[in-house]
């Protein structure tokens, strides 16, 4: 009977996942920049037979050489089974050497084969070794921040029964929640250093004047300082602004009203919306998840250098020196 597997390996196991499905995203870019999803497709699997190797007691040389693995894993695996996949494998192996090493782009038929290849190598291979079906494998167990982990897990409860329009509702209020917690916090230091100022509210003049020259010049300042912002705060948490502006154009409005209600904003384009797309959107907001937590740290260095209030005493010291050029 296999033994329930540890927290660590799951986390592990959802670190593959990533690097799969990042593969698959890059794999989908323009040439020659879907070479990248060879190089994601390659650690995806050396982490994978790198967590075999510990999950079945496997020790393994310091020079270890990458189809060695199919020959130390053997003697662990169940009779007369063999770990799947060894010349597709060997292949994309290949093609990552010609690319790292030789600067060979490959070809997009190769890198859609490879895709392929290690697709299959996955669901074989998850099933064989840690008995769960790797699609099931759930990347949000890498995401640190509890209330995005649980809207990610809440929009996946709408993509199972193909409620696409709002599952990708969920993800908006995911990344919502991700960048209010980063961007929002006050500390006994002050505001967020992610936040570039308060929150700018919608212009709305009173009814006689909106249509006054000075009306109109507000609403529109208004409006950029706003988008700047959002484009700073998104920037400075190390987020792919790209990305971030495909996912803001693909997802549908969601408004949330004084009474507590939520509003999804939907048209016939967001009803012709896939699968795809909601996976799209997904792993950016979990890509999202783990840049922004490295802002963790900076959090924690304010923390550990401020007291916890607001009345620190600032003394002022005379330079001693160089003279400065203003001087």
């Amino acid at each position: 009977m296999t033994s329930p597997l540890s927290q660590q390996t799951i986390q592990r196991l959802a670190f593959v996942r990533f690097l799969h499905e990042q593969g698959i995203a890059q794999s989908a870019q323009p040439e020659p920049l879907s070479a990248a999803a060879i190089l994601s497709f390659q650690d995806a699997v050396e982490h994978f037979l790198l967590l075999s190797a510990d999950h079945l007691g496997v020790n393994l040389p310091n020079d270890m050489k990458f189809l060695q693995y199919w020959e130390k894993l053997k003697p662990k695996l169940p009779t007369e089974q063999e770990l799947p996949s060894k010349q597709a494998l060997s292949r994309v192996n290949r093609l990552r050497v010609d690319l790292k090493h030789h600067g060979n782009i490959p070809s997009s038929q190769a890198i859609a084969q490879s895709k392929a290849d290690v697709t299959t190598f996955f669901t074989d291979a998850t099933r064989m070794i840690f008995d769960v079906d790797f699609n099931a494998v759930d990347m949000v167990d890498l995401v640190t921040r509890a209330e995005t982990a649980r809207l990610l897990h809440v929009a996946q409860t709408h993509a199972d029964v193909h409620d696409v329009v709002s599952a990708l509702a969920g993800l908006v209020m995911a990344f919502e929640d991700l960048l209010e917690h980063y961007t929002a916090r006050m500390k006994p230091w002050g505001r967020s250093p992610f936040s570039f100022g308060e929150k700018i509210p919608s212009f709305r003049p009173p009814r006689e004047e909106r249509n006054s020259p000075m009306a109109r010049q507000f609403k529109v300042l208004t409006q950029t300082s706003r988008e700047l912002q959002e484009a700073m705060r998104v920037i400075a948490l190390g987020i792919d602004y790209a990305r971030y502006a495909q996912f803001e154009a693909m997802t549908p409005g969601v408004n949330h009203y004084m009474d507590g209600s939520t509003k999804i904003a939907v048209t016939d384009w967001h009803k012709s919306l896939t699968t795809d797309d909601y996976q799209f959107a997904r792993l950016f907001v979990i890509q999202s998840a783990l840049q922004a937590a490295r802002a963790d740290a900076v959090f924690a260095r304010l923390d550990d250098h401020f007291p916890n209030d607001y009345d620190i005493d600032v003394e002022e010291w005379t330079w001693g020196g160089p003279a400065t050029a203003s001087d």
